[in-house]
């Protein structure tokens, strides 16, 4: 009897799934007119006071970790030489074993001081280093990758220099010949939608864009805060324990290469989860600990679903199409918004590589549990 009424109830499976995406579809459907009017509503960016008109322009010292950044690291000096900001330098401490330090070294200056850093010293110990050597007011932390921009600069320093702030972070955005790379695009895409939906003030920094008084980072010993990966969690962290306020500046996008491999793309996301999940809890910050174990966890659920499903029940095949089916749409409505935003309009190649991304995405969330299992890689970068 009981296998009877399981093979009825199994013919039911199907057309429910398809229902329950149907649902799915039709929701997402009334979440984009809310998107259009939120950007609709969106007021143009106020436009920063020229420079010449700023209270003060105190000297900014941009300080830069690059470790096996040859491919980057003299457009990145260029880019800085070009800003248009009078008062600045770079103290750009570089290595590798591609010829970082060599390629930097070149182009030294007045503005430009470089500093070598050894091998296993790691982004964190590299910009403690740099700190002193440092003689700015302010203090501009970004990467090696990002090609400096003078409106995302002086947005992400404005709060700062003008003295409304202690620390801004802002965002940012691939590089324009990267824009049509799909799989660059849907990297860009939900950060973007997240970032401009956020609140005034930030729960994090990012690391390539991001403004903070010297005196803030010395009073805190922020950057002598011991951080083998996850330098950014652990200065936002260090730093909102003293009761500062991190700024966020949505406008303020940095040009930056985005992983165009899947390869660099995993590590990349290997490393962030992982970052928050360990030093979640050394900073009571539990929530974002478990939030990114459960990523973890739901990324192993979805890439085992569907062989389960077939082992045990086509209900769970319907639940995991369903599932998948939510996550598709809403990655559309994003790059929709995305596309809005940085002028590029979605194409038929954005849509048919959104299966394969979400795929990878999965095993993105998921690599972080083996990491846990093996002490040696739970700091690797």
């Amino acid at each position: 009897m009981i296998p009877l009424l399981r093979t009825h109830l199994d013919r039911w499976a199907l057309p429910l799934g398809l229902l329950g995406l149907a649902a799915v579809a039709v929701y997402n459907a009334r979440l984009w007119p809310r998107d259009r009017a939120f950007l609709a509503a969106r007021p143009e960016p106020q436009p920063l006071p020229p420079l010449e008109a700023w209270p003060d322009l105190p000297l900014v010292s941009v300080l830069v970790a690059a470790w096996n950044e040859a491919a980057h690291v003299e457009r990145h000096i260029a880019s800085f030489q070009a800003l248009r900001y009078p008062h600045k330098e770079l103290v750009l401490c570089a290595g590798g074993d591609d010829g970082t330090y060599a390629l930097a070294s070149r182009l030294a200056g007045p503005a430009v001081r470089v500093l070598r850093q050894a091998p296993g010293e790691g982004k964190q110990r590299a910009l403690a280093r740099a700190f002193p050597e440092a003689r700015g007011e302010i203090i501009f932390l970004t990467d090696a990758d990002c090609l400096l921009a003078d409106e995302p600069f002086e947005r992400t320093l404005w709060p700062v220099a003008a003295g409304a702030e202690q620390v801004t972070t802002g965002g940012s955005r691939p590089f324009d010949q990267q824009l049509a790379d799909p799989f660059v695009f849907t990297q860009a895409a939900a950060p973007l939608y997240a970032s401009l939906h956020g609140p005034e003030y930030a729960s994090g920094i990012l690391g390539r864009n991001c403004a903070a008084r010297r005196a803030l980072l010395a009073q805190t010993a922020a950057l002598d805060a011991p951080a083998p990966t996850g330098t950014d969690y652990v200065l936002a962290k260090t730093l909102l324990a003293t009761g500062a306020r991190i700024r966020h500046a949505p406008e303020s996008l940095m040009p930056t290469e985005y992983p165009t491999t899947a390869r660099a793309y995993l590590r990349q996301q290997r490393r962030w989860l992982r970052n928050v999940a360990l030093h979640g809890r050394r900073f009571g910050a539990l929530d974002e600990a478990r939030a990114s174990l459960q990523s973890s966890l739901v990324g192993l659920a979805m890439l085992l679903w569907p062989g389960l499903g077939l082992l045990l029940s086509p209900w769970l095949l319907a639940v995991w199409g369903i599932l998948v089916g939510q996550a598709l749409f809403a990655r559309l409505r994003y790059l929709s918004f995305a596309g809005a935003v940085l002028k590029r309009p979605v194409q038929p190649a954005d849509v048919s590589w959104q299966g394969p991304l979400l795929l990878l995405d999965f095993v993105a969330w998921a690599q972080p549990l083996v990491d846990y299992l093996r002490s040696q890689d739970r700091w690797r970068w």
